[in-house]
């Protein structure tokens, strides 16, 4: 197999190397907004409908490719764990969104993307890549007092130091009521299925990202997610602790994740045509399919 790295902003992953003619901006590397933007609510229905979409990388990512077949790359998401596939999560990459150029070995310090977008800029301040939350990438030098010196899959860039910030002050937070204020940013973002990034989020996609961010992995989807952290009783729940939810009235399997807000309310990324949201766990028949609760943080 062989070691590439994303150099799209985001990077569907699709279930298949065919796409329909509504999906051919997503193919693009600078971003998916044209592509979303011509998406109605049916057809982000219709995504989940055809399991057109699996998931999403991020820029830098690694994606090991199995195979090229036809300008795609059968492989996996590295670092999007998947207890049926050890090697990551797997999918079809559009080949152009891949680059195969070995990066030197980098043992230094990481920095994380901790705002919706921030661009990614040249040396000589051109910009890149608008980069999505969650993104993480190595640092060459600190010195700069306002821009990290990084490498990336494009070479060397620059990003702003403010951007590896939150947007609020967490000094008096705990890291799951962080993971809660985080959420809070991204309230009326529609969902999108298969979603990582600030584009959209699935449930799953939704707390992956925001763990990610706080620098803790989380499993990629809500099934491998219920296996990992400290089961909590919901007489104890905390904000940032995830609810997990299953068919037949919590005996079936596991369907929907979402992040405990505090006061009996949630805050997840709901269904297709839907928006990230609060709900009332004690108003909506998801009370009745609670499973099980876990922390992370």
């Amino acid at each position: 197999m062989q070691s590439t790295r994303i150099i799209a902003a985001v990077a569907n992953v699709w279930r298949q190397p065919n796409n329909t003619s509504i999906d051919t901006p997503a193919l693009a590397n600078v971003g998916l907004q044209p592509w979303l933007a011509q998406l109605s609510d049916e057809d982000t229905v219709a995504l989940e409908r055809d399991n057109r979409i699996v998931t999403q990388a991020l820029f830098n990512d690694v994606f090991l490719v199995e195979q090229f077949v036809n300008g795609w790359a059968y492989g996996y998401v590295v670092n999007q764990a998947d207890s049926r596939h050890p090697q990551g999560y797997p999918g079809w990459v559009w080949a152009a969104q891949l680059s195969t150029v070995p990066l030197p070995v980098q043992t230094g310090p990481m920095i994380t993307i901790r705002r919706g977008f921030t661009p990614l800029l040249c040396l000589d301040g051109r910009t890149f890549l608008n980069l999505s939350l969650g993104t993480e990438l190595p640092v060459i030098s600190s010195k700069d007092h306002r821009y990290y010196t990084v490498q990336t899959p494009l070479g060397t860039g620059k990003i702003a130091k403010r951007a590896t910030q939150f947007a609020f002050r967490t000094a008096r937070l705990t890291p799951g009521a962080t993971l809660v204020r985080l959420g809070e940013e991204f309230l009326d973002l529609r969902y999108l299925w298969g979603g990582i990034s600030a584009y959209g989020f699935d449930c799953s996609g939704f707390v992956y990202t925001l763990h990610r961010s706080l620098g803790i992995r989380l499993p990629r989807d809500a099934q491998d997610q219920i296996k990992q952290g400290v089961a909590v009783d919901i007489a104890n729940v905390q904000l940032g602790d995830l609810c997990f939810f299953a068919h037949n009235h919590g005996n079936g399997a596991v369907h929907h994740v979402a992040l405990y807000a505090g006061d009996g309310w949630l805050l997840h990324a709901p269904t297709p045509g839907k928006h990230v949201t609060y709900l009332q766990l004690a108003s909506t028949y998801l009370q009745d399919e609670l499973v099980a609760v876990k922390r992370n943080w």
